[in-house]
């Protein structure tokens, strides 16, 4: 099912419809958002025995082989670090040049049972030089009946001559609302779904990463930090929270810390100026919340987020982190 960005289903599906599908596609956007879904998709349509105005049936021997990963003229090129055939202890992170040049060879055979041979390059941005190299010839020269598909969510990084040989489709976050609703589709919680929703900012795959008891938890911990820092002024509270956010965490831990306080902030900050509830990402504990709104002003609530900011600035080079939350919590 594929979720989100209505404008690039329909030109795909018009494009399949009038056969018009270019030989180099380039999705490119934010992880999560279901540009390798679309690969797929993509692919059933144009091997689909029941194909309807360029959308595939979903049903068919061949669509249920491309799911299945099973079909003789699909193949999807992983970095060895993904790909389970590879044996562990020789996974490396990159696309090697030996897998790109197999796949240039392979897409000079016609179809073994389809319409058209796919080759789909997920993560792209891990393409080593030689292996980025390897593809040139085959992106602008093709084929016809071959397509090659790169996903990636750092195009940037890819080759100038590799983005320009492409027809590249900019895939946008996915909105509230339609990851709220597909949620729901999978026999989930409504309050889960809506906290979920907007806690993955517009990822699908981070929506169903997310550990909601952990998030819980982390977000207790801050909402008493904002409560001592800008209600009880509990000084003694404030020193234990500076030491176990500065010592206590591993880097990623802090971030994640910190992260969920900004969160808090951005809530505090729309009640502040009386938006509706609607838009909290933390609306199941709006009434918390409200009454730790009443206590600070919108002045307080920028210092704080000014200085997280400086915090992850520093970051990189390695800031004494107690040091930082001693400045914000106590001397501030």
């Amino acid at each position: 099912m594929l979720i989100g960005n209505e404008r690039i289903k329909k030109l795909l599906q018009r494009a399949v419809a009038d056969d018009r599908v270019g030989q180099s596609l380039l999705m490119a956007g934010p992880r999560g958002v279901g540009k390798y879904q679309f690969a797929i998709a993509l692919a059933q349509a144009l091997n689909c025995e029941q194909v309807k105005d360029g959308v595939s049936c979903g049903k068919c021997g061949s669509c249920l082989r491309i799911e299945r990963g099973e079909h003789a003229d699909v193949r999807t090129i992983l970095r060895e670090s993904k790909d389970p055939s590879v044996k562990k202890e020789s996974r490396s992170q990159f696309i090697k040049i030996e897998q790109t040049r197999s796949m240039c060879e392979q897409a000079q055979f016609r179809p073994y049972e389809g319409r058209r041979r796919v080759f789909i390059i997920d993560d792209a941005e891990w393409l080593l030089p030689g292996a980025a190299n390897s593809l040139l010839k085959t992106l602008e020269e093709p084929p016809p009946t071959t397509l090659v598909i790169l996903v990636t969510s750092k195009p940037y990084v890819l080759l100038e001559t590799i983005r320009s040989r492409c027809q590249m489709l900019n895939f946008a976050p996915l909105t509230v609302s339609e990851l709220e609703e597909h949620l729901q589709t999978k026999k989930m919680p409504a309050d889960e779904a809506r906290l979920r929703a907007r806690l993955s900012r517009g990822s699908i795959g981070h929506a169903l990463e997310i550990d909601l008891n952990e998030y819980r938890q982390t977000r207790d911990t801050m909402l008493d930090v904002v409560e001592a820092l800008g209600v009880t002024r509990e000084i003694a509270k404030l020193v234990s929270a500076s030491e176990y956010l500065g010592r206590k965490l591993d880097k990623d831990e802090f971030e994640v810390h910190i992260d969920v306080l900004l969160i808090l902030l951005d809530d505090l900050f729309h009640l502040k100026l009386h938006a509706p509830e609607a838009l909290l990402t933390n609306e199941d504990i709006v009434e918390q919340l409200k009454r730790v709104s009443e206590k600070i002003s919108v002045e307080h609530i920028n210092g704080w987020v000014e200085r997280i900011e400086e915090i992850f600035r520093a970051l990189p080079r390695n800031v004494n982190r107690q040091l930082a939350m001693d400045a914000m919590f106590i001397c501030s």
